[in-house]
């Protein structure tokens, strides 16, 4: 194997550590969720580990807590912007975390609805 070689391997593997560690995450018993950053954590696990993005499409995630649904958050999931002069949307997809169960779902934004459950179910 030649030097050149060796960073990209090293960029393969920690890809790979990172999906599988995505995957075992979402194969887990939902966990309850208490900050916006667990539920980015699980919406993005849970979205990986589905196979809908790639753990290296999903750069983070905007929303919380949300009052005309007590008991969870709402997020948005954005991609990685790669324009050098900005992009116009970076969103992926909207989604709803129970806090209580960690439960994931689809949110329909132009009803403000829970939809469907897309983690395991019990």
């Amino acid at each position: 194997m030649s030097v050149t070689r060796i960073p990209y391997v090293n960029l393969v593997l920690a890809v790979l550590a990172t999906t599988l560690s995505a995957i075992c995450a979402a194969a887990e018993r939902p966990k309850p969720v208490t900050s916006d950053d667990g539920a980015c954590e699980r919406v993005i696990a849970v979205l990986a580990a589905n196979k809908i993005y790639r753990a290296d499409q999903m750069a983070s995630c905007d929303g919380g807590k949300d009052e005309e649904h007590p008991g969870f958050y709402i997020l948005r999931i954005n991609a990685h912007c790669r324009e050098p002069q900005g992009c116009g949307s970076v969103l992926l997809g909207w989604y709803a975390i129970n806090a209580k169960t960690g439960a994931v779902f689809e949110m329909d934004v132009a009803e403000w609805q829970i939809g469907s459950r897309i983690d395991w179910k019990d």
